[in-house]
């Protein structure tokens, strides 16, 4: 504006002034859209709010994929969902999309159970999921049931079946395995190898149109209030190992990620050395980015085909 006021508008019911205060606190730094050759999109919050597409943001996908401008690959911690639901969802919202596109946590979880050798897992997931990776590592032998004797790994996934036997059955193993006995565990296994315990991702909650839903972090910490069980290694985002297959593909600086979330995506951004474009269409207010205490986001748009004209 001609005027230097600072242009504000209604945005899912608060008015909203662009640039932030957090632009006042710390400068932003420069994102350069003419460098970007491939963006990875996170998906709730991002792309979709629950079930709906973000118009506006999906509709500039749709756009550049079709113009061939950028590439685009969809990042999701969410392991509710197997890949090809994820592809589904994609493409009912008429963006073109391939297997390759698609990453998840469940890939990770796959290369770890395989680098480990480890031929039985208590998979706590849904039963698509559960179907899903049973087929991927079919060629491995991997029993994914309870087997107390037998059980090398317990793997949790963002499981919307979840039972309370699910979590008994945990933190059993746990006990019979991995704590020393006593009177409280006179239940043992004939095994007493300990068992190893993963999870998909850290996120405590996942957006809805209802608002915030609980995800996995609640279930790690029923875990661990119980007895104590932490993961030895915690997937997903803010890993960098999700975005190898697209850092093979292009330079660092050819790369963005965008996202609703600071403690995830912009995490594994940082992690993986690469520009984070920070959408106000989810998790992140400009409260959250005024408080925040690490480096700012290359930019921050109120949705992401916002980023085609800079911050507002």
């Amino acid at each position: 504006m001609s005027n230097g006021a600072v242009p504000k508008r209604e945005f899912f019911g608060i008015m909203c002034a662009f640039p932030s205060i957090e632009k006042e606190k710390k400068p932003m730094s420069k994102f350069d859209l003419t460098k970007k050759k491939a963006f990875v999109c996170d998906l709730d919050g991002t792309l979709f709010m629950g079930p709906n597409p973000i118009e506006s943001a999906v509709k500039f996908v749709i756009d550049n994929t079709k113009s061939g401008r950028f590439r685009y690959f969809y990042l999701t911690n969410n392991t509710s969902k197997c890949p090809e639901e994820y592809m589904k969802k994609i493409a009912g919202a008429a963006i073109p999309v391939t297997p390759e596109q698609i990453l998840t946590p469940l890939i990770t979880l796959e290369a770890y159970i395989r680098e480990k050798g480890y031929k039985s897992v208590y998979l706590i997931a849904s039963e698509k999921v559960k179907a899903h990776m049973a087929a991927r590592l079919a060629d491995a032998g991997v029993s994914l049931d309870y087997d107390p004797e037998r059980n090398e790994l317990i793997a949790l996934t963002y499981d919307k079946e979840l039972t309370y036997a699910k979590l008994a059955d945990a933190t059993s193993l746990w006990n019979m395995r991995n704590c020393p006995p006593s009177p409280m565990c006179p239940v043992r296994t004939r095994n007493q190898t300990p068992v190893d315990f993963v999870a998909t991702h850290p996120d405590n909650c996942c957006p809805s149109e209802r608002g915030p839903i609980p995800d996995i972090g609640g279930m790690m910490k029923f875990l661990e209030i119980t007895n104590g069980m932490k993961p030895s290694h915690v997937f997903g985002k803010p890993s960098p190992t999700l975005l190898a297959p697209v850092l093979a593909e292009f330079a660092p600086e050819e790369i963005a990620v965008v996202g609703d979330r600071l403690y995830t995506d912009k995490a594994i951004a940082d992690n993986a050395g690469v520009d984070f474009v920070c959408v106000l269409s989810g998790e992140t207010t400009l409260e959250d980015l005024a408080a925040y205490k690490g480096t700012p986001p290359a930019i921050v748009v109120e949705t992401f085909d916002k980023v085609e004209c800079g911050p507002n």
